[in-house]
């Protein structure tokens, strides 16, 4: 499943520049070994269209096929697709729009995004075509949050203070995902192959419930007794288990928060205080960070489908799992407090939680984002903050 992001990018960082290539071994914090094979750890930049300065990476899907946004000299953004040999191809805009970006992509290469404010979706040959809104939104806009393996993509249509929860089929047709009865307004956030779709429903005063859409878009409670408040939903894999995380058991203080999962026979595992989960794989393990029982340190921690941790991000005082394959295989990166201007580096860990640092150019902050089937990792380098702004590029780690 591939599901967008831009997370990474600091608002303040509008200057966008490339900075020249140059790898070399990391030095270790708290005596982690780095791995020094080169064809395993070294970052490659993803090339660049012509005229295009910098680069961002949305989603990568399971043929190598990586989907994005380049910047030009003028900071504006123009979306694109790194085909499976790496090479560049600039995807089109819409009539009339001068920017956009690609958030998602398909195991067949089609890719969803935003040419200027409209939705739209790119066929596999990169054919563009608008994707409508719900009827009674069309004077709104939309928001567009992945697609599934094989092409059906969610998100929600807006208008005013409404908002209703979408799904577009491969046709391209909305079909609008209704809320819980009782609730007013409905945001789907993921989608699994099967067309199962999880996101929230939220009440006329605004308390969010998780919910399970069917692929004929019936909806269902993941929280039918209002067992937890403030559940965000991250994700719903292929066996239809959803994760949650932000979940306060009901009646408890603010500082109770951990994540969920929902299983499709309705078990609901519990992973613990402070546990922060963001992604789960077909199997059912869970990849994210626990926060310590002082309330700062956080640690890179997997999941079994049982909800039995294991702490895999220990070499490092901060660290953070950010996505994992079906192999078990996961990427994040380490993360830092104080000093602020600390180096953070991207990270893989195996499924025996054996730990990779992986090398990226000198001067730069490097976060691994994504991973596919085979392996292959993608992720950003930042460099740091210069007059002229901030640089990133697209970057790969072959496995």
């Amino acid at each position: 499943m591939s599901i967008g992001t831009r997370a990474l990018r600091s608002a303040g960082a509008a200057t966008i520049a490339l900075a020249t290539v140059c790898t070399l071994t990391l030095g270790t914090a708290g005596g982690a070994a780095a791995d020094t094979d080169p064809a395993v750890d070294l970052a490659v930049d993803l090339p660049l269209p012509p005229g295009a300065v910098g680069s961002h990476p949305a989603a990568v899907n399971d043929n190598g096929v990586i989907v994005g946004d380049v910047t030009d000299p003028n900071y504006r953004m123009s979306p694109v697709r790194w085909n499976a040999d790496l090479s560049p191809t600039a995807l089109p805009l819409l009539p009339g729009d001068a920017s956009g970006y690609a958030v998602a992509v398909s195991d067949d290469g089609t890719a969803v995004g935003y040419s200027g404010n409209r939705l739209v979706r790119w066929s596999p040959d990169g054919t563009v075509t608008a994707l409508p809104l719900l009827p009674g939104d069309a004077a709104g806009w939309g928001y567009i949050h992945s697609i599934s393996r094989t092409g059906t993509a969610v998100g929600h249509s807006a208008v005013g203070a409404a908002s209703h929860a979408v799904k577009w089929g491969p046709d391209g047709l909305a079909v609008p995902l209704a809320p819980l009865s009782g609730d007013v307004n409905s945001n789907a956030v993921s989608v699994n192959s099967s067309g199962e779709a999880a996101g929230l429903s939220y009440s006329a005063a605004g308390v969010a419930h998780p919910v399970k859409w069917s692929p004929d878009g019936t909806p269902t409670a993941l929280d039918p007794t209002s067992a937890y408040t403030n559940v965000w939903v991250v994700q719903i894999n292929d066996a239809g288990t959803v994760l949650g995380r932000g979940a306060t058991p009901t009646g408890a203080a603010n500082d109770q928060w951990r994540s969920l999962t929902w299983k499709a026979d309705g078990t609901v595992t519990d992973l613990g205080r402070h546990s922060s989960a963001n992604a789960i794989n077909a199997s059912g393990t869970v990849v994210g960070k626990q926060t310590g029982a002082d309330g700062i340190d956080y640690t890179a921690t997997s999941w079994s489908p049982g909800g039995t941790a294991t702490t895999i991000g220990a070499d490092y005082e901060y660290t953070t799992a950010v996505a994992v394959n079906d192999s078990g295989v996961s990427v994040g990166h380490t993360g830092t407090k104080v000093p602020q201007a600390q180096e953070r580096y991207a990270l893989r860990w195996e499924a025996d939680g054996t730990m990779t640092d992986l090398n990226v150019a000198p001067g730069s902050n490097s976060y691994a984002l994504f991973i596919n089937k085979t392996g292959l990792t993608v992720g950003v380098r930042v460099g740091h903050p210069t007059p002229s702004g901030t640089t990133y590029n697209a970057v790969v780690w072959r496995p």
